[in-house]
């Protein structure tokens, strides 16, 4: 059965946006890697099996045909209650879904034995820590203080008990791979 990989990039201040949703360059290490991530970005698109976003994230990649460039060939399962009409076409297929519990169920159907990444936005991800339904933890750590923004992490939030996998340090970003204690 897969297991469920809670995936994003955070500032250092734990912020994984910028005031009111700016960008501040989190992913930018992902689009060209340096040499010490390519292999932990190659390592997560060929372990991913599904991912699971919320309408927000879906509609801000849709919004700047983000979709037609990912190099995620799997199929994406969205948090909604607000469908796009018409369903969208294209190279990534998508399933819409009421809640999280059923989307992250229905992503390991998908992903058979990848891994399922749950990667944004910020609700969805806070919402599948507090459900219990995160078995890893990754945070892509960049060197830039937000000063303001949204936290991945609630205050006040279920309290986690990690245990560290993994760590790949890199000019751009640090990637922390971390193992959710139950």
């Amino acid at each position: 059965m897969a297991r469920v990989l809670l995936d994003m990039a955070v500032s250092l201040d734990g912020l994984v946006s910028g005031p009111e949703g700016a960008d501040v360059g989190l992913y930018d290490w992902f689009f060209d890697p340096p040499e010490a991530s390519r292999p932990v970005v190659e390592g997560m698109v060929a372990e991913t099996g599904a991912i699971v976003v919320g309408r927000n994230a879906y509609g801000e990649a849709d919004d700047a045909q983000g979709w037609d460039e990912t190099p995620y060939d799997v199929p994406h399962v969205v948090v909604t209650h607000r469908p796009p009409d018409p369903l969208p076409a294209g190279p990534v297929r998508f399933e819409f879904v009421a809640g999280v519990a059923e989307a992250v169920a229905r992503a390991a159907e998908l992903a058979g034995e990848r891994w399922v990444a749950v990667g944004g936005g910020v609700d969805v991800a806070r919402q599948c820590l507090a459900a219990g339904l995160v078995d890893e933890v990754q945070l892509h750590v960049v060197p830039v203080v937000a000063g303001d923004g949204l936290p991945l992490f609630a205050r006040p939030g279920p309290g986690l008990r990690l245990t560290p996998v993994r760590i790949v340090a890199a000019p751009s970003v640090t990637h922390c791979r971390y193992r959710v204690e139950r």
